[in-house]
């Protein structure tokens, strides 16, 4: 088992802070290694699916921050992150600000529907992260 799938495969284990540190673990990976498409692209399906079924709020953040990293880092298209979309309505603020940036950091124009949804949110503070998220969205097509 090579140090990517190990690190996999600890988000799958039964105590919450194995899960949080493999993601954790994750994002250094994603930020500081120079991991092949494949690799990033798998490690970003899982980080998604983990989203989908963990209910500890300290993992789903720390997921969140690894997918940051991943977006930050790599070039990824939004289909992998379209499963993040029916998550959003039942996300904290807090979780709101990286699934946004997430989102608009694709730079793909399909996005702006869903994260327009969220201009209209009682939170000033999201409203704010949707804002933001807009003008990351355009960044890449803006003229320098």
């Amino acid at each position: 088992m090579n140090h990517l799938q190990a690190t996999l495969a600890g988000l799958t284990d039964a105590d919450p802070r194995q899960r949080d540190i493999a993601a954790e673990h994750l994002a250094d990976l994603l930020r500081y290694t120079t991991l092949a498409q494949g690799d990033t692209e798998l490690a970003v399906r899982e980080l998604v699916a983990l989203l989908g079924v963990e209910s500890d709020r300290d993992v789903r953040e720390s997921a969140l921050n690894a997918l940051g990293e991943a977006i930050t880092y790599h070039t990824l298209n939004l289909e992998l992150f379209r499963p993040l979309e029916p998550m959003l309505a039942s996300m904290s603020p807090r979780l709101l600000e990286h699934a946004l940036y997430i989102l608009s950091a694709t730079h793909d124009p399909q996005a702006r529907a869903t994260i327009e949804a969220f201009l209209n949110h009682p939170d000033p503070a999201v409203r704010g992260y949707a804002a933001d998220a807009l003008v990351e969205l355009a960044g890449r097509d803006s003229p320098s």
